[in-house]
This record gives C-alpha cells, sequence and structure tokens, in this order.
C-alpha cells in the first residue's frame, strides 16, 4: 500500500487535489448552503475513494505480474520435462557411432514436435517448427543451398512439391544469411528474430513465391544455426550444420531470453549427430 503514496500519483492528490478540495468546499457551501465541517468530510471522502482506487489499480498490477510470471516458469519447467526424452534419443543414438538414417529422423521429428508443443505453450498460439540442412555441403556456407530436413508433423503440409522444387539459397534468405554472419564473426548472440516478418523492409525469403503476392504465412520467426555452445577445439571458430526454425503467425511472438535459450541448447545437443548425417550423406554423394 505504500506505493500508493509514491511520487507523481500522490505529489497530485497532495498538491493538485488540495486545490480541488477546497473549491469543493466552498462550492458546497455556497451553492448547497452545506457546513464547512459536512464539506471537510465529503471531500475526506473524495480523497479517500481516489487512494483506495489507487491501491486497488497497484494490486491489480502487482497480481497480473506475479501470474504472468508463474505461468512464464511453469512453461519453461514443462519445456524442460517435454525435452527430456528428446535429448535422451539423441545421446543414445550418438552411442551408437553409427550413422542410421531411419534412427537420425525420429529424432529429428521428434526434437520438432517437442519444440513446436513448447513454442505453442510459450506464446500462445500456432507455430510451425523446422530444420534446415545444407543440400550439398558438409557445413553452411555462403554458397549453400537449402533443403527442409523435416517438419513437426503438424505443419508437414508446408513442405509442398512448390517449395521443395524452389532454390533456398543462403544468400536468399535474410534469417540465414544473418545467422551465418553471426557465426563466421563468433558473436555471443548468433540468432535471428524478427517479430514482424512481413513488414519488414529489404527482407528476403525464398519461400515468398510459395505464397500468393509473397505474403508469408508467418510474423514472426526466431531461427538458431545449428552451432555447438562451446567449441573444445577451437573457441573462436564453428562449423554450422543447419538451421533450427520456429515461425508463428503472430506478431512479437518470441522473447530473446528463454526462447534462445531452449533453441541454444537445442542445437547443441543435436550438433554432433548432425555433424555425422552431413558428412554421411555428403561423402556418399561424392562416392
Amino acid at each position: 500500500m505504500r506505493e500508493a503514496f509514491r511520487w507523481p500519483v500522490w505529489k497530485w492528490l497532495v498538491t493538485g487535489s488540495f486545490g480541488g478540495i477546497y473549491t469543493f468546499i466552498k462550492f458546497g457551501k455556497d451553492a448547497f448552503n452545506i457546513e464547512w465541517k459536512e464539506s471537510v468530510s465529503y471531500a475526506l471522502l473524495c480523497l479517500l475513494i481516489l487512494y483506495t482506487f489507487r491501491v486497488t489499480l497497484l494490486f491489480s498490477a502487482k497480481f497480473l505480474e506475479y501470474y504472468h510470471d508463474v505461468s512464464k516458469n511453469s512453461v519453461y519447467g514443462e519445456a524442460i520435462i517435454i525435452l527430456k526424452d528428446s535429448f535422451a534419443l539423441a545421446h543414445s543414438y550418438r552411442k551408437l557411432g553409427v550413422y542410421d538414417d531411419k534412427e537420425f529422423m525420429i529424432i529429428m521429428i521428434t526434437f520438432c514436435n517437442d519444440l513446436q508443443r513448447i513454442f505453442e505453450l510459450i506464446i500462445k498460439g500456432e507455430c510451425s517448427v523446422s530444420i534446415k540442412i545444407p543440400m550439398h555441403d558438409k557445413t553452411v556456407t555462403e554458397h549453400t543451398v537449402l533443403s527442409n530436413l523435416t517438419r513437426d508433423v503438424k505443419n508437414k503440409g508446408r513442405s509442398t512439391v512448390q517449395y521443395e522444387n524452389i532454390k533456398h539459397t543462403l544468400i536468399g534468405n535474410t534469417a540465414f544469411s544473418y545467422a551465418l554472419n553471426k557465426v563466421v564473426i563468433n558473436s555471443k548472440d548468433k540468432f535471428y528474430l524478427n517479430n514482424e516478418v512481413n513488414d519488414t523492409k529489404n527482407y528476403s525469403n525464398t519461400s515468398k513465391e510459395c505464397y500468393a503476392d509473397g505474403v508469408l504465412p508467418y510474423n514472426s520467426e526466431l531461427v538458431m544455426p545449428i552451432v555447438p555452445v562451446y567449441n573444445e577445439k577451437n573457441p573462436t571458430k564453428f562449423d554450422c550444420h543447419g538451421f533450427i526454425c520456429i515461425d508463428s503467425s503472430k506478431k512479437k511472438a518470441f522473447g530473446s531470453k528463454y526462447e534462445v535459450a531452449i533453441l541454444e541448447g537445442v542445437a547443441d545437443g543435436i550438433y554432433d549427430i548432425m555433424s555425422q548425417r552431413n558428412n554421411n550423406v555428403v561423402d556418399n554423394l561424392k562416392a
């Protein structure tokens, strides 16, 4: 309740409103012949009502803030539980030491489905998750053409024949080229975040031709390069093996703290098996 007395509202009540109270007292006496004592009582009652209103607003704001924090924390706790099995699958597969395409794809689809579920809980709206990989290269470079490895099951229909036939170059996509540049310069924040995609000038995306008037079906996107959090062999050099992409039709859907941390953890967790996959597939293509 002490906040109700804090500046600047209390300043208004003490200074500006006292003039109004005096006017009210004088008006009550002159217009309605109300005695000074009674007028003062009414004036103090008005002041009390204003103060009570302020206390109620403050309480409501604090309650909503608390509820929001509790709700958010419960969602991020749920994210840990949801991703537990996905990471267990990835770690178990990695211990095999050999590449198995069927098992690998099961793991990637599981991660996409889990992330899709988590991010819909976070943003309280629909979202789509996909993993993009280099088509002919072991690592992503500025000349890379990307292909869609997989999507979450709910949004697999986005991978149409038209989409698959497009040459998705790195330089033709703002999100990927931006994220790769952050990897190359070893920036601490390697992700790309845009909460107003369709309203962004000079934004490039090779998927636009799949949609009427070049309007994408999403307004917010978060793209994380598949790189380790820490490179023990060379802390200043990171190889990028693809991108994890989250998008939503909602504007301003994603934040840049917990959401990014979740994707960083997933990217780090699948980095080794993604590297194994890319090396194996490219070597077979060259054989």
